[in-house]
Protein backbone atom coordinates (compact mmCIF):
# COMPACT_ATOMS: atom_id res chain seq x y z
CA UNK A 1 0.00 0.00 0.00
CA UNK A 2 1.54 3.27 -0.95
CA UNK A 3 1.50 6.34 0.69
CA UNK A 4 -0.12 9.47 0.00
CA UNK A 5 3.05 11.24 -0.66
CA UNK A 6 4.59 14.14 0.70
CA UNK A 7 4.09 15.73 3.88
CA UNK A 8 0.22 14.95 3.28
CA UNK A 9 0.49 12.39 6.62
CA UNK A 10 1.67 14.99 8.83
CA UNK A 11 -1.08 16.95 7.45
CA UNK A 12 -3.45 14.24 8.52
CA UNK A 13 -1.84 13.93 11.88
CA UNK A 14 -1.82 17.21 12.81
CA UNK A 15 -5.83 17.64 11.81
CA UNK A 16 -6.24 14.91 14.11
CA UNK A 17 -4.09 16.47 17.10
CA UNK A 18 -6.13 20.23 16.36
CA UNK A 19 -9.45 18.39 16.80
CA UNK A 20 -8.58 16.65 19.75
CA UNK A 21 -7.26 19.69 20.88
CA UNK A 22 -10.75 21.76 20.27
CA UNK A 23 -12.48 18.91 22.32
CA UNK A 24 -10.24 19.59 25.33
CA UNK A 25 -10.93 23.81 24.21
CA UNK A 26 -14.56 23.24 24.60
CA UNK A 27 -14.48 20.88 27.66
CA UNK A 28 -12.38 23.26 29.65
CA UNK A 29 -14.61 26.27 28.45
CA UNK A 30 -17.20 23.89 29.72
CA UNK A 31 -15.11 23.45 33.34
CA UNK A 32 -14.08 27.56 34.00
CA UNK A 33 -17.78 28.69 32.62
CA UNK A 34 -19.46 28.64 36.02
CA UNK A 35 -16.40 30.98 37.24
CA UNK A 36 -17.41 34.03 35.36
CA UNK A 37 -21.01 33.11 35.03
CA UNK A 38 -22.73 32.47 38.25
CA UNK A 39 -21.64 36.21 39.47
CA UNK A 40 -23.38 36.96 36.11
CA UNK A 41 -26.45 34.78 36.54
CA UNK A 42 -26.75 36.81 40.18
CA UNK A 43 -26.61 40.06 38.73
CA UNK A 44 -29.12 38.94 36.41
CA UNK A 45 -32.52 40.55 37.04
CA UNK A 46 -34.48 38.46 35.00
CA UNK A 47 -32.85 35.14 36.54
CA UNK A 48 -33.22 33.83 39.90
CA UNK A 49 -30.67 31.55 41.58
CA UNK A 50 -29.30 31.03 44.88
CA UNK A 51 -26.13 29.61 46.18
CA UNK A 52 -27.68 26.48 46.36
CA UNK A 53 -28.14 26.54 43.14
CA UNK A 54 -24.79 27.66 42.04
CA UNK A 55 -23.08 24.82 44.02
CA UNK A 56 -25.31 22.49 42.07
CA UNK A 57 -24.51 24.11 38.53
CA UNK A 58 -21.01 23.90 39.83
CA UNK A 59 -21.03 20.21 40.58
CA UNK A 60 -23.19 18.32 38.23
CA UNK A 61 -21.00 19.18 34.87
CA UNK A 62 -18.48 16.60 36.65
CA UNK A 63 -21.13 14.39 37.50
CA UNK A 64 -22.46 13.68 34.51
CA UNK A 65 -18.74 13.43 32.79
CA UNK A 66 -18.82 9.97 35.03
CA UNK A 67 -21.24 8.74 33.19
CA UNK A 68 -20.34 10.26 29.79
CA UNK A 69 -17.00 8.19 30.39
CA UNK A 70 -18.80 4.81 31.47
CA UNK A 71 -21.18 5.10 28.15
CA UNK A 72 -18.22 5.92 26.07
CA UNK A 73 -16.29 3.07 26.33
CA UNK A 74 -18.34 0.56 24.16
CA UNK A 75 -19.42 3.23 21.77
CA UNK A 76 -15.73 3.70 21.15
CA UNK A 77 -15.43 -0.77 19.98
CA UNK A 78 -18.65 -0.42 18.73
CA UNK A 79 -18.81 2.82 16.08
CA UNK A 80 -15.12 3.68 16.54
CA UNK A 81 -12.88 6.38 18.17
CA UNK A 82 -13.43 9.10 15.02
CA UNK A 83 -17.08 8.92 15.00
CA UNK A 84 -17.96 8.70 18.47
CA UNK A 85 -15.88 12.18 18.95
CA UNK A 86 -18.32 12.85 15.76
CA UNK A 87 -21.57 12.16 17.45
CA UNK A 88 -20.75 13.40 20.69
CA UNK A 89 -20.23 16.87 19.44
CA UNK A 90 -24.09 17.60 18.10
CA UNK A 91 -25.70 16.73 21.47
CA UNK A 92 -22.83 19.04 23.37
CA UNK A 93 -23.93 21.96 20.72
CA UNK A 94 -27.21 20.76 22.06
CA UNK A 95 -25.96 21.80 25.80
CA UNK A 96 -24.78 25.51 25.34
CA UNK A 97 -27.63 26.41 23.43
CA UNK A 98 -29.87 25.32 26.15
CA UNK A 99 -28.26 27.13 28.95
CA UNK A 100 -27.95 30.05 26.58
CA UNK A 101 -31.67 30.16 26.44
CA UNK A 102 -32.56 28.87 29.63
CA UNK A 103 -35.33 31.30 31.97
CA UNK A 104 -35.41 28.77 35.13
CA UNK A 105 -31.47 27.20 36.81
CA UNK A 106 -33.43 23.85 35.84
CA UNK A 107 -33.02 24.66 32.46
CA UNK A 108 -29.05 25.54 32.83
CA UNK A 109 -28.23 22.32 35.28
CA UNK A 110 -30.18 19.89 32.45
CA UNK A 111 -28.02 21.95 29.27
CA UNK A 112 -24.36 21.56 32.19
CA UNK A 113 -25.70 17.88 32.52
CA UNK A 114 -25.97 16.98 28.92
CA UNK A 115 -22.72 19.01 28.29
CA UNK A 116 -20.64 17.20 31.09
CA UNK A 117 -21.61 13.71 29.29
CA UNK A 118 -20.27 14.94 26.45
CA UNK A 119 -17.31 16.22 28.11
CA UNK A 120 -16.90 12.94 29.79
CA UNK A 121 -17.28 11.13 26.51
CA UNK A 122 -14.93 13.08 24.26
CA UNK A 123 -12.47 12.71 27.00
CA UNK A 124 -12.44 8.95 27.19
CA UNK A 125 -12.54 9.17 22.75
CA UNK A 126 -9.67 11.48 22.33
CA UNK A 127 -7.13 9.39 24.62
CA UNK A 128 -7.96 6.46 22.98
CA UNK A 129 -7.84 8.26 19.21
CA UNK A 130 -4.98 9.82 19.69
CA UNK A 131 -2.47 7.53 20.34
CA UNK A 132 -3.84 4.90 17.46
CA UNK A 133 -3.52 8.26 15.15
CA UNK A 134 -0.29 10.00 15.62
CA UNK A 135 2.95 7.87 15.57
CA UNK A 136 6.11 7.79 18.07
CA UNK A 137 8.36 10.08 15.92
CA UNK A 138 5.64 12.89 15.92
CA UNK A 139 4.41 12.08 19.28
CA UNK A 140 6.49 14.83 21.20
CA UNK A 141 5.13 17.82 18.47
CA UNK A 142 1.60 16.79 18.28
CA UNK A 143 1.47 16.95 21.60
CA UNK A 144 1.42 20.63 21.12
CA UNK A 145 -2.56 21.17 19.93
CA UNK A 146 -4.40 19.11 22.58
CA UNK A 147 -2.26 20.74 25.66
CA UNK A 148 -1.96 24.32 24.29
CA UNK A 149 -6.10 24.27 22.91
CA UNK A 150 -7.48 22.48 26.33
CA UNK A 151 -5.56 25.20 28.52
CA UNK A 152 -7.16 27.98 26.13
CA UNK A 153 -10.45 26.85 26.87
CA UNK A 154 -9.99 28.46 30.72
CA UNK A 155 -8.41 31.34 29.58
CA UNK A 156 -11.20 32.41 27.18
CA UNK A 157 -13.64 31.90 30.11
CA UNK A 158 -12.32 33.96 32.01
CA UNK A 159 -11.14 36.96 29.78
CA UNK A 160 -14.27 37.18 27.67
CA UNK A 161 -16.73 36.54 30.84
CA UNK A 162 -15.82 39.66 32.09
CA UNK A 163 -17.15 41.37 29.35
CA UNK A 164 -19.93 38.72 27.97
CA UNK A 165 -22.91 37.75 30.05
CA UNK A 166 -23.42 34.31 31.21
CA UNK A 167 -26.13 33.90 28.12
CA UNK A 168 -23.68 34.93 25.84
CA UNK A 169 -20.62 33.06 26.81
CA UNK A 170 -22.80 30.41 26.56
CA UNK A 171 -23.81 30.97 22.86
CA UNK A 172 -19.65 31.18 22.47
CA UNK A 173 -19.82 27.91 23.87
CA UNK A 174 -22.72 26.48 20.99
CA UNK A 175 -19.84 27.77 18.24
CA UNK A 176 -16.70 26.43 19.16
CA UNK A 177 -18.15 23.36 19.17
CA UNK A 178 -18.15 23.90 15.21
CA UNK A 179 -14.43 23.82 14.21
CA UNK A 180 -13.82 20.29 16.14
CA UNK A 181 -16.48 18.64 13.08
CA UNK A 182 -14.57 20.33 10.48
CA UNK A 183 -11.24 18.85 11.28
CA UNK A 184 -12.62 15.76 11.97
CA UNK A 185 -14.21 15.40 9.16
CA UNK A 186 -10.86 14.89 6.40
CA UNK A 187 -9.21 11.85 8.94
CA UNK A 188 -9.80 8.28 8.65
CA UNK A 189 -11.05 6.14 11.03
CA UNK A 190 -8.01 5.05 13.65
CA UNK A 191 -6.23 1.32 11.77
CA UNK A 192 -6.21 -0.05 14.66
CA UNK A 193 -10.12 0.05 15.44
CA UNK A 194 -10.38 -0.89 11.41
CA UNK A 195 -8.04 -3.96 11.76
CA UNK A 196 -9.89 -5.19 14.93
CA UNK A 197 -13.39 -5.22 12.92
CA UNK A 198 -11.82 -6.70 10.18
CA UNK A 199 -11.67 -4.01 7.76
CA UNK A 200 -7.90 -4.40 7.24
CA UNK A 201 -8.27 -3.18 3.43
CA UNK A 202 -9.47 0.25 5.06
CA UNK A 203 -6.62 0.14 7.81
CA UNK A 204 -4.31 0.07 5.05
CA UNK A 205 -6.04 3.10 3.16
CA UNK A 206 -5.95 4.72 6.53
CA UNK A 207 -2.37 4.05 6.83
CA UNK A 208 -1.51 5.51 3.56
CA UNK A 209 -2.96 8.82 4.89
CA UNK A 210 -1.27 8.86 8.34
CA UNK A 211 2.36 7.38 7.40
CA UNK A 212 5.07 8.18 5.36
CA UNK A 213 6.28 5.75 3.58
CA UNK A 214 5.08 2.19 2.31
CA UNK A 215 7.86 0.67 4.73
CA UNK A 216 6.86 2.26 7.44
CA UNK A 217 2.85 1.37 6.20
CA UNK A 218 3.67 -2.45 5.84
CA UNK A 219 5.43 -2.70 9.25
CA UNK A 220 2.78 -0.83 11.56
CA UNK A 221 0.00 -3.06 9.53
CA UNK A 222 1.78 -6.35 10.61
CA UNK A 223 1.99 -5.37 14.14
CA UNK A 224 -1.83 -4.40 14.46
CA UNK A 225 -2.65 -7.25 12.69
CA UNK A 226 -0.44 -9.16 15.76
CA UNK A 227 -1.91 -7.06 18.36
CA UNK A 228 -5.35 -7.28 17.17
CA UNK A 229 -4.73 -11.26 16.68
CA UNK A 230 -3.99 -11.47 20.55
CA UNK A 231 -6.73 -9.33 21.41
CA UNK A 232 -8.99 -11.32 19.09
CA UNK A 233 -12.16 -11.10 21.26
CA UNK A 234 -11.77 -6.92 21.80
CA UNK A 235 -15.58 -6.15 22.41
CA UNK A 236 -16.09 -8.37 25.09
CA UNK A 237 -13.24 -7.13 26.73
CA UNK A 238 -14.57 -7.35 30.81
CA UNK A 239 -13.90 -5.69 34.00
CA UNK A 240 -12.05 -8.54 35.25
CA UNK A 241 -9.35 -8.18 32.49
CA UNK A 242 -8.48 -4.85 34.09
CA UNK A 243 -7.99 -6.69 37.21
CA UNK A 244 -5.62 -9.45 35.90
CA UNK A 245 -2.00 -8.98 35.18
CA UNK A 246 -0.40 -7.98 32.73
CA UNK A 247 -3.37 -5.28 33.02
CA UNK A 248 -3.50 -4.32 36.46
CA UNK A 249 -0.81 -2.46 36.72
CA UNK A 250 -0.88 0.13 34.70
CA UNK A 251 -4.90 0.55 35.57
CA UNK A 252 -4.60 0.85 39.07
CA UNK A 253 -1.51 3.47 37.96
CA UNK A 254 -3.84 5.31 35.97
CA UNK A 255 -6.91 5.19 38.14
CA UNK A 256 -4.62 6.70 41.11
CA UNK A 257 -3.19 9.09 38.94
CA UNK A 258 -6.34 10.48 38.36
CA UNK A 259 -8.27 10.40 41.29
CA UNK A 260 -4.81 11.80 43.06
CA UNK A 261 -5.14 15.10 40.36
CA UNK A 262 -8.38 15.62 41.65
CA UNK A 263 -7.78 15.64 45.10
CA UNK A 264 -5.06 18.40 44.27
CA UNK A 265 -8.61 20.46 44.41
CA UNK A 266 -7.98 21.66 40.65
CA UNK A 267 -11.65 21.65 39.76
CA UNK A 268 -12.64 23.30 43.24
CA UNK A 269 -10.09 26.03 42.36
CA UNK A 270 -10.87 26.33 38.78
CA UNK A 271 -15.06 26.80 39.72
CA UNK A 272 -15.12 28.68 42.22
CA UNK A 273 -11.79 30.79 41.67
CA UNK A 274 -13.33 34.32 42.00
CA UNK A 275 -14.51 33.28 45.33
CA UNK A 276 -10.92 32.24 46.51
CA UNK A 277 -9.65 35.54 45.64
CA UNK A 278 -12.59 37.39 46.94
CA UNK A 279 -11.87 35.78 50.00
CA UNK A 280 -8.38 36.92 50.16
CA UNK A 281 -9.44 40.67 50.49
CA UNK A 282 -9.91 43.42 48.35
CA UNK A 283 -6.26 43.91 46.80
CA UNK A 284 -7.83 42.69 43.61
CA UNK A 285 -10.71 42.10 41.73
CA UNK A 286 -12.12 38.80 41.48
CA UNK A 287 -12.76 39.01 37.74
CA UNK A 288 -9.38 40.26 36.70
CA UNK A 289 -7.61 37.58 39.20
CA UNK A 290 -9.19 34.72 37.42
CA UNK A 291 -7.82 35.96 34.07
CA UNK A 292 -4.91 35.92 35.65
CA UNK A 293 -5.24 32.55 36.88
CA UNK A 294 -6.03 31.92 33.25
CA UNK A 295 -3.06 33.09 31.45
CA UNK A 296 -1.17 31.71 34.01
CA UNK A 297 -2.21 28.26 33.09
CA UNK A 298 -1.87 28.96 29.65
CA UNK A 299 1.85 30.06 29.88
CA UNK A 300 2.77 27.39 32.25
CA UNK A 301 1.80 24.78 29.54
CA UNK A 302 4.58 26.30 27.86
CA UNK A 303 6.78 24.75 30.15
CA UNK A 304 4.88 21.86 30.56
CA UNK A 305 5.60 21.19 26.92
CA UNK A 306 9.30 21.40 27.39
CA UNK A 307 9.34 18.92 30.62
CA UNK A 308 7.22 16.26 28.77
CA UNK A 309 8.82 16.18 25.97
CA UNK A 310 12.72 16.07 27.45
CA UNK A 311 12.26 14.32 31.35
CA UNK A 312 10.67 11.75 32.47
CA UNK A 313 7.19 11.60 33.45
CA UNK A 314 7.92 10.66 37.29
CA UNK A 315 10.27 13.51 37.18
CA UNK A 316 7.87 16.17 36.23
CA UNK A 317 5.06 14.92 38.35
CA UNK A 318 7.35 14.92 41.59
CA UNK A 319 8.27 18.60 40.63
CA UNK A 320 4.85 19.42 40.26
CA UNK A 321 4.20 17.96 43.18
CA UNK A 322 6.49 19.95 45.55
CA UNK A 323 5.07 22.94 43.72
CA UNK A 324 2.03 22.14 45.24
CA UNK A 325 2.32 21.38 48.09
CA UNK A 326 4.13 24.68 48.64
CA UNK A 327 1.47 27.05 47.38
CA UNK A 328 -1.27 24.89 49.22
CA UNK A 329 0.31 25.49 52.43
CA UNK A 330 0.92 28.67 51.81
CA UNK A 331 -2.61 29.38 51.30
CA UNK A 332 -3.70 27.58 54.30
CA UNK A 333 -1.41 29.39 56.28
CA UNK A 334 -2.92 32.40 54.83
CA UNK A 335 -6.26 31.44 55.66
CA UNK A 336 -5.17 31.09 59.48
CA UNK A 337 -3.41 33.77 59.82
CA UNK A 338 -7.11 36.10 58.41
CA UNK A 339 -9.02 34.11 61.48
CA UNK A 340 -6.29 34.54 64.36
CA UNK A 341 -5.01 37.96 62.99
CA UNK A 342 -7.18 39.60 61.02
CA UNK A 343 -5.26 43.16 61.11
CA UNK A 344 -2.09 41.17 59.87
CA UNK A 345 -3.26 39.03 57.22
CA UNK A 346 -4.91 42.61 55.24
CA UNK A 347 -1.38 43.42 54.49
CA UNK A 348 -0.70 40.32 53.25
CA UNK A 349 -3.96 40.20 51.03
CA UNK A 350 -1.84 39.89 47.46
CA UNK A 351 -0.63 36.12 49.26
CA UNK A 352 -3.60 34.05 47.84
CA UNK A 353 -3.74 35.75 44.50
CA UNK A 354 -0.05 34.98 44.15
CA UNK A 355 0.23 31.61 46.00
CA UNK A 356 -3.03 30.76 43.31
CA UNK A 357 -1.47 31.54 40.89
CA UNK A 358 1.92 29.69 41.92
CA UNK A 359 -0.64 26.67 42.22
CA UNK A 360 -2.06 27.05 38.93
CA UNK A 361 1.37 26.61 37.39
CA UNK A 362 3.04 24.14 39.07
CA UNK A 363 -0.29 21.60 38.64
CA UNK A 364 0.57 22.46 34.98
CA UNK A 365 3.74 21.41 34.55
CA UNK A 366 2.80 17.46 35.70
CA UNK A 367 -0.53 16.94 37.81
CA UNK A 368 -2.27 18.58 34.69
CA UNK A 369 -0.58 16.42 31.56
CA UNK A 370 0.77 13.85 33.14
CA UNK A 371 -2.31 11.87 34.28
CA UNK A 372 -3.66 12.07 30.83
CA UNK A 373 -0.35 11.73 29.17
CA UNK A 374 0.30 8.29 30.77
CA UNK A 375 -3.38 7.05 29.55
CA UNK A 376 -2.07 7.87 25.76
CA UNK A 377 1.08 5.96 26.66
CA UNK A 378 0.73 3.78 29.09
CA UNK A 379 -2.54 1.86 28.56
CA UNK A 380 -2.42 -1.67 26.93
CA UNK A 381 -3.81 -1.46 23.45
CA UNK A 382 -5.73 -4.87 23.64
CA UNK A 383 -7.88 -3.31 26.70
CA UNK A 384 -7.72 0.26 26.16
CA UNK A 385 -11.08 1.22 25.41
CA UNK A 386 -12.95 -0.06 28.26
CA UNK A 387 -9.99 0.73 30.66
CA UNK A 388 -9.66 4.40 29.43
CA UNK A 389 -13.63 4.68 29.94
CA UNK A 390 -13.79 3.31 34.02
CA UNK A 391 -9.94 5.70 34.90
CA UNK A 392 -11.70 8.47 32.75
CA UNK A 393 -14.93 7.72 34.95
CA UNK A 394 -12.61 7.53 37.84
CA UNK A 395 -11.77 11.25 37.52
CA UNK A 396 -14.79 12.67 36.82
CA UNK A 397 -16.32 10.62 39.96
CA UNK A 398 -13.76 12.45 42.29
CA UNK A 399 -13.65 15.88 40.40
CA UNK A 400 -17.44 15.65 41.34
CA UNK A 401 -16.99 14.92 45.12
CA UNK A 402 -14.10 17.56 45.51
CA UNK A 403 -16.36 20.31 43.63
CA UNK A 404 -19.25 19.14 45.71
CA UNK A 405 -17.47 19.21 49.06
CA UNK A 406 -15.66 21.88 48.43
CA UNK A 407 -18.33 24.48 49.77
CA UNK A 408 -19.40 22.42 52.44
CA UNK A 409 -15.57 21.93 53.99
CA UNK A 410 -15.17 25.58 54.09
CA UNK A 411 -18.49 25.63 55.91
CA UNK A 412 -17.56 23.39 58.41
CA UNK A 413 -13.81 22.87 58.62
CA UNK A 414 -12.97 26.46 57.57
CA UNK A 415 -10.84 27.67 54.13
CA UNK A 416 -7.77 27.15 55.90
CA UNK A 417 -8.30 23.17 56.68
CA UNK A 418 -9.82 22.68 53.20
CA UNK A 419 -6.25 24.20 51.76
CA UNK A 420 -4.40 21.61 54.62
CA UNK A 421 -6.17 18.52 53.62
CA UNK A 422 -5.41 18.71 50.13
CA UNK A 423 -1.78 19.51 50.86
CA UNK A 424 -1.40 16.42 52.95
CA UNK A 425 -3.38 14.14 50.19
CA UNK A 426 -1.23 15.61 47.50
CA UNK A 427 2.20 15.01 49.30
CA UNK A 428 0.72 11.30 50.00
CA UNK A 429 -0.55 10.44 46.47
CA UNK A 430 2.38 11.99 45.04
CA UNK A 431 5.13 10.00 46.82
CA UNK A 432 3.04 6.50 47.00
CA UNK A 433 2.33 7.33 42.51
CA UNK A 434 6.41 7.99 42.10
CA UNK A 435 7.01 4.99 43.49
CA UNK A 436 4.75 2.76 41.43
CA UNK A 437 4.58 4.42 38.20
CA UNK A 438 5.86 2.87 34.96
CA UNK A 439 7.85 5.19 33.18
CA UNK A 440 5.91 6.27 29.79
CA UNK A 441 9.09 8.55 28.54
CA UNK A 442 10.19 7.60 24.61
CA UNK A 443 8.41 4.04 24.72
CA UNK A 444 6.12 2.88 22.63
CA UNK A 445 2.49 1.48 22.77
CA UNK A 446 3.99 -2.07 21.58
CA UNK A 447 7.52 -1.30 23.81
CA UNK A 448 4.68 -0.65 26.89
CA UNK A 449 2.61 -3.71 26.37
CA UNK A 450 5.46 -6.19 26.40
CA UNK A 451 6.85 -4.66 29.74
CA UNK A 452 3.61 -5.18 31.21
CA UNK A 453 3.64 -8.82 30.35
CA UNK A 454 7.78 -9.06 31.18
CA UNK A 455 6.48 -7.42 34.77
CA UNK A 456 3.43 -9.82 34.84
CA UNK A 457 5.59 -13.13 34.09
CA UNK A 458 7.20 -13.86 37.57
CA UNK A 459 4.26 -13.36 39.71
CA UNK A 460 2.65 -15.74 37.18
CA UNK A 461 5.26 -18.34 38.15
Amino acid sequence: MASDGGKMYIVYQALASISVGLSGFVASLTMGYTSPALPSMQKDPTFDVTEEDGSWIGAVMPASALIGSLVAGPLLDRLGRRASLILSTYPFMLSWALIASSTTVRGVIIGRMIGGACVGAQAVASSVFMPEIVQLKLRNIMIFFPTILGTLGILISYAVGQFLSWRELAWLGCASCVPQLLFLWPIPETPYFLTRTGKRDSSLRALGKLRETPQEIEKEQRELDESCTVSKKGSSTSMADLLQPPNLWPVAVGSALMLAQQTTGINAVIFYSSTIFEAGGDSLDPNTASTLLGLVNFLGVFVSMYFCATSKRRYTLALSTYALLICLSIISAFFWLQESAPAMSKSLSFVPVVALLAYIFGFSLGWGPVPWIFLSEGIPSNIRGLAVSVIVAINWGSASLVTKTFQWSISILGIHYTFFIYAVITGISGALIHRSMPETFGLSTAEMDNLYIQASKPKEE
